[in-house]
């Protein structure tokens, strides 16, 4: 039975709002898809950096432990953040600095999707509590399995949309004869996706490993969820 009220987006999103497409293996394209080790824990502190900035609550957790793991495992967080750039400089040549800034704008405004916001933070949370009472020797094996946990939510919220989308198609098909609703607004592309690993010690120039040409001439534009969030460097965040 379709129901006689129209539906609303799920978590007070907006109408008319993009998602992603669906990959072949079931789960929506986002811009944490394939990645390395490095990436992979580049992407979780992008992550808690975000939540450090959006989640508040009684003694804001959030923003202290993101302080905390800052401090706790800076040397492994600086070696990861020079694998990722060593690998953006052996894909892309000297564009590897604009490469990277672009894929990193799309993190932070993946996981600073409003919505989202309130079932993402208690995520954020158990994951900054697990990073901090680990050794940083094993940061990098944990990384893809904290990315997918902190994911969670926004592949939550992405099916949630898509199934109003369906009940919306319905109510319109009965309804909404007199009325004018965007059904299926036009997906996001797919983000980009970063470079592969490359290993420490790796020499670019050298004969057969010549930077592969994987960004145009022209800039990449990527549509993505806006928010105004400036992304933050291994700086703390004071209180507020």
């Amino acid at each position: 039975m379709v129901p006689t009220i129209k539906p609303l987006p799920p978590m007070g999103a907006v109408e008319e709002m993009g998602i992603p497409e669906v990959g072949e293996d079931g789960k929506y394209l986002t811009p944490n898809r394939g990645v390395t080790a490095n990436t992979a824990l580049w992407h979780v502190r992008m992550a808690l950096n975000v939540a450090a900035l959006s989640c508040h609550g009684v003694n804001e957790p959030a923003r202290i432990q993101y302080n905390r793991i800052l401090h706790v495992h800076e040397a492994a967080l600086r070696e990861a953040n020079a694998a990722v750039d060593r690998n953006y400089y052996v894909a892309y040549g000297q564009g590897g600095l604009k490469a990277r800034e672009l894929l990193n704008t799309v993190v932070y405004n993946f996981f600073a999707l409003p919505p989202v916001t309130k079932s993402f933070c208690p995520v954020a949370i158990e994951v900054g509590a697990k990073i901090l009472a680990m050794p940083s020797n094993q940061l990098l094996a944990y990384a893809p399995e904290a990315l997918t946990q902190l994911e969670k939510p926004f592949q939550e919220f992405y099916a949630a949309y898509a199934d109003y989308l369906r009940r919306l198609a319905e109510w319109q098909s009965r309804f909404g004869g007199t009325v004018s609703v965007v059904v299926s607004p036009t997906p996001l592309p797919p983000p980009p996706t970063p470079p592969r690993e490359i290993a420490a010690g790796f020499a670019p120039g050298a004969p057969g490993t010549q930077p592969s040409a994987l960004v145009p001439g022209a800039p990449v534009r990527v549509e993505v969820p806006t928010f105004p969030l400036t992304p933050m460097r291994e700086t703390f965040i004071p209180a507020q």
